[in-house]
């Protein structure tokens, strides 16, 4: 007998066009510092969660970051919490974050690196298996997201974090690896060749429940002039 995965639902950082921030008064981004405000949070419902993150990922960030987010759950009953008595949920989640852009030719994400230690944490102290620590390239990166979605199908609930640089092109949002050739410009074929899409961060995510992804990335629109990635 087969049945309906749950649908990914996608949480960005930022608005469409919009960058985000390196580093806060935490040392990382607001997004994440947000959200791990919310996981020491007492019973943030599913349905609470991404209006909660988002106005506190505004104020962390001074109104530079205004979060969206996709096709999110209203009726499930769940929590980011790991609850007394719900131990037996099986969690998993994949930290996939690109901070080590020498390769590229761009600046080091410090923020980045900060955040992929303390998300990963956070996860750890909330129930999940975690898988961090993801070489930069593309290689790399799309290996560990399809070992990640094997992982996935064997448990309740799966959510990846993830960030890096990021543009956006014909709506769609694309993480660049660390080994993105940018002398070669970030035309849609381009990005489709050598970044990885959200859309693909998000197939990974196929457990039975529940799948969650938070994208912390900027969403910078390619070949825009006068834009800077963040």
């Amino acid at each position: 007998m087969t049945f309906a995965r749950a649908r990914p639902a996608i949480v960005f950082a930022t608005r469409s066009g919009g960058t985000t921030i390196d580093q806060d008064a935490c040392g990382g981004n607001p997004f994440a510092t947000a959200l791990i405000e919310l996981a020491g949070a007492d019973r943030i419902s599913l349905r609470q969660l991404p209006r909660r993150l988002r106005a506190l990922t505004v104020q962390a960030s001074q109104g530079h970051q205004v979060p969206q987010w996709t096709s999110w759950p209203q009726r499930l009953k769940w929590t980011l919490q790991l609850r007394p008595g719900s131990s037996h949920e099986r969690r998993c989640a994949l930290v996939l974050i690109v901070s080590d852009y020498t390769r590229a030719g761009l600046i080091p994400l410090t923020g980045a690196a900060h955040d992929e230690r303390r998300i990963s944490a956070m996860l750890a102290a909330n129930g999940f298996s975690v898988v961090q620590g993801i070489a930069p390239t593309r290689t790399a990166l799309l290996r560990a997201l399809a070992s990640f979605g094997h992982q996935a199908r064997e448990h309740d609930v799966a959510l990846v974090y993830s960030t890096g640089h990021g543009l956006e092109c014909n709506g769609r949002v694309y993480l660049l690896p660390g080994d993105y050739p940018l002398a070669e410009g970030c035309s849609p074929p381009q990005l489709r060749a050598k970044a990885v899409s959200v859309e693909r961060i998000a197939a990974a995510c196929c457990a039975a429940r529940l799948n969650l992804v938070f994208f912390a990335g900027c969403r910078t629109l390619a070949g825009q002039p006068g834009e800077s990635m963040m």
